[in-house]
């Protein structure tokens, strides 16, 4: 490999991570965080966008996420800490983790990784990667959230991804996975809990085309287009979600097309 081309290609990877950056930052906004979960999640699909909001949890314990660096924003989300280790499992990731308290009962939590995911097929499902993230964020909650002897302390767990560039069978769609009895035999009437983690995917379609789907999938399809103009952005944010953007969203969009065009070339 050439000098050259090394560092051409260290440019791309360093732009790369810097254009992933900025998408996780206008994703991390606590109102479009209402969005994804009030079209993702059972517990808030009858809830306002204001409430989804409000329940989004900032809890003095965790750690700040730092959604925008070196800026001071309250409604930016306090989330836990991102990265999950567990000793000889490896390292992940998580691009947005936080808890959100759900409409009922003072106590109930959920616990919510949102992943942006620009490849739908890297050589592998994601909804596999989706379920193992669950099962992490499960784990990690032992010796914090619940102990052996309380396990029904456990809180349910969200793993939802945003993808990108769904082929022509997934666009415009979003898909649900999760834990569901069934009889095998007999007719059992118990109410065990069961219902501990969800993966959703949630599938945008083309661009240009932009106007189908639900009205989460026109709404990031707006925020993550790499054509419309900032000003443009806001206009539709404004018309039809009624959000009214900052100047600090607006340098997030602007970099991460800058940092589009400079990954194409």
């Amino acid at each position: 490999m050439s000098t050259i081309y090394l560092s051409s290609a260290l440019d791309v990877a360093e732009n790369k991570a810097k254009y992933d950056a900025q998408v996780r930052r206008i994703l991390a906004d606590k109102i479009i965080l209402a969005w994804i979960l009030k079209y993702c999640t059972e517990e808030f699909k009858d809830c306002s966008i204001e409430k989804i909001a409000a329940a989004i949890e900032e809890e003095p314990e965790l750690v700040t996420v730092p959604v925008y660096p070196g800026k001071k924003r309250t409604e930016a989300i306090a989330g836990l800490h991102n990265e999950d280790t567990v000793p000889g499992e490896g390292t992940i990731r998580y691009d947005i983790l936080f808890y959100a308290r759900v409409p009922y009962g003072e106590s109930a939590k959920l616990l919510i990784d949102v992943e942006a995911q620009k490849k739908f097929n890297p050589g592998y499902s994601l909804v596999t990667r989706g379920v193992f993230y669950c099962a992490r964020m499960l784990s990690s909650q032992f010796g914090t959230e619940f102990t052996p002897n309380a396990y029904d302390d456990i809180k349910k767990v969200y793993s939802i991804w945003i993808c990108m560039d769904a082929p022509d069978y997934a666009v415009d769609t979003i898909v649900k996975y999760s834990i569901k009895p069934e009889n095998i035999a007999g007719n059992f009437q118990g109410k065990e809990r069961h219902d501990l983690l969800t993966v959703v995917m949630v599938c945008l379609g083309r661009e240009e085309d932009n106007n189908k789907g639900t009205e989460l999938h026109r709404l990031l399809s707006v925020l993550l287009s790499e054509k419309l103009l900032p000003e443009e952005k806001k206009r539709i944010l404004h018309n039809e979600f009624d959000i009214n953007m900052e100047s600090d969203m607006e340098e997030a969009w602007n970099s991460m097309c800058n940092l589009s065009d400079l990954i194409e070339e």
